[in-house]
């Protein structure tokens, strides 16, 4: 197992592999320091309502929306109270329009609320967390942005034929398995097995890498034995064991349809990158264009260069709310410039010498 890491300007990516494989992949961006609580930090909070009906009490912790404590079966912690100041630990990261869920965690008396143990950078917390060493791409020969490209694509091709679509919705995540031609010289049934029990794989392997949480569908080809069922069902449990995430597996239904819920542990990498589905947000466009122009910069040294921007990606940089410029002079010397195209599409941009 290892970590390989880029720290650019704007954000940090990293991806954790075992052998040569990616098994998951991460993204810290700089305009969200101090503004979201990450999984591991530690709080005390202030307790602002106590829910009975819905077992727990919501908190502010003094970062980003309201967070909620569940007590769990044991009930309400005693001496909790509204107004009282308790020491939590962030267990699931915020995400959509939800705040993250606590645990109790013992802290020394203070004022409330404020952060109390801030976690470590991305690479460090993953290194941790794997008992890994950290590299970066060049060094482990690791094409990382390829890996992130990939990771936001719909389409998966498979091995030996086939693919699957990918399809995040509102409220759930639709995978559909696509034979695309596939043959098999047993026939249809051992190719629809097959199939499945290569897609199944796959499936895991992108949930995780993605990031991937709550309910999610896949839609596999249809078997008409049982035995052939409940090899599916085995497969797809089988290639869950290693996620550290929990995740629930129900039985396929008559449809060839299999649910299953995953631990939502933080966000997945397209609520991340992507304004809808799909569509890169300005933010994730202006970052791309940064990492661009570093690259350029560090291989053209001489050179000066014009960072060209089409309108949407120009006013983000020109606003400069991560403070990129100074960070990115620090970088390359006073040798870039930032030009308004409006001949390029809103969010597109282009790297040339001046």
């Amino acid at each position: 197992m290892r970590i390989v890491a880029a720290e650019h300007v704007g954000e940090t990516r990293a991806a954790v592999l075992d052998g040569d494989r990616a098994i998951e992949l991460h993204l810290e961006r700089w305009s969200e320091r101090g503004q979201r609580a990450l999984r591991g930090e530690v709080f005390r909070a202030r307790v602002t309502k106590v829910d009975g009906s819905l077992n727990g009490a919501f908190c502010e912790i003094g970062r980003g929306p309201t967070a909620f404590l569940p007590f769990g079966k044991a009930g309400r912690p005693e001496g909790l109270h509204e107004g009282a100041a308790i020491g939590v630990q962030i267990a699931r990261e915020q995400f959509q329009e939800k705040g993250p869920t606590l645990t109790l965690f013992e802290v020394e008396p203070g004022e409330a609320p404020e952060i109390v143990v801030a976690a470590p950078p991305l690479a460090e917390r993953l290194s941790m967390m794997f008992e890994a060493p950290v590299r970066t791409p060049k060094e482990a020969d690791v094409a990382l942005d390829e890996l992130f490209d990939e990771a936001l694509e719909a389409v998966v091709p498979l091995p030996g034929g086939g693919k699957l679509i990918i399809e995040p919705v509102t409220a759930m995540t639709v995978i559909d398995v696509d034979a695309a031609g596939r043959q098999s010289q047993g026939g249809a049934p051992k190719m629809a097995l097959d199939l499945n029990k290569t897609a199944a794989r796959e499936a895991a392997r992108q949930i995780r890498l993605r990031g991937i949480g709550g309910v999610i569908a896949i839609d596999f080809l249809p078997l008409k034995k049982k035995q052939d069922q409940s090899q599916l069902d085995q497969t797809l449990k089988g290639a869950f064991k290693r996620d550290p995430a929990k995740v629930d597996v129900a039985p396929s239904s008559r449809f060839a349809i299999v649910e299953l819920a995953r631990q939502r542990l933080g966000r997945a990498l397209h609520e991340i990158a992507w304004e809808r589905f799909g569509v890169d947000s300005v933010e994730t466009c202006a970052l791309a264009a940064l990492r661009r122009l570093d690259a350029e910069g560090q291989a053209k040294r001489g050179g000066r260069l014009a960072l060209l921007a089409g309108k949407e990606v120009h006013a983000w940089l020109e606003n400069d709310p991560i403070g990129w410029s100074k960070a990115m002079k620090s970088r390359l010397g006073d040798r870039f410039e930032l030009v308004l195209d409006e001949a390029k599409g809103a969010r597109n941009f282009e790297v040339r010498p001046l």
